[in-house]
């Protein structure tokens, strides 16, 4: 209920309130049970996504973007919401940061991709969160894309289970359920 900041300028794009409540309203209908989870927020931006899950009850959210001027946001939108103990920033390059965690040996259970659009950025990440193995047994994933970019039903070990659009942004729902 409260309002973050964001970033201003070129090649920055906020998820929409009404695109996170979707996606909110997505992962509960899912049955995602927030308590105890661990998230991580990829090509976080201002972090209201991750700030979203630990607002429901995630125990830990790990925010990443490439970007120091988001980094510096998300570090203001975690104190103003109180959630700092709950996070941890890392500001690299997706793959960096997806190495890093893997060396910490790190699971997720809820993973939230929203990349710059139309750079392949979500499968490659998605991709990517399967070989390094950070996805936890049933782990969801969600990637915020262009409407006009269809991903495919499988990446890695995920399968689509839910596609919905937005106008110019559509949601797509992963599962690795084992």
């Amino acid at each position: 209920g409260r309002n973050l900041k964001t970033v201003e300028g070129p090649g920055y794009r906020p998820a929409t309130a009404k695109v996170r409540e979707a996606i909110f309203s997505m992962l509960s209908s899912r049955g995602v049970v927030w308590s105890g989870l661990r998230v991580l927020d990829l090509f976080a931006g201002n972090g209201a996504l991750g700030i979203e899950a630990l607002s429901r009850g995630a125990a830990k959210c790990y925010f990443n973007d490439k970007s120091r001027k988001c980094c510096e946001v998300i570090r203001e939108n975690l104190n103003r919401t109180g959630f700092t103990a709950a996070a941890e920033l890392s500001c690299a390059e997706y793959s960096e940061a997806l190495s890093a965690y893997q060396k910490r040996r790190l699971k997720f259970n809820l993973v939230l991709i929203d990349p710059p659009y139309r750079k392949g950025f979500d499968r490659e990440s998605l991709e990517l969160i399967c070989r390094l193995g950070l996805a936890s047994p049933n782990c969801t994933a969600v990637c915020e894309h262009d409407a006009q970019d269809c991903l495919p039903e499988q990446i890695g070990r995920f399968t689509k289970r839910k596609e919905k659009r937005y106008g110019t942004v559509a949601v797509s729902v992963y599962g690795n359920e084992v």
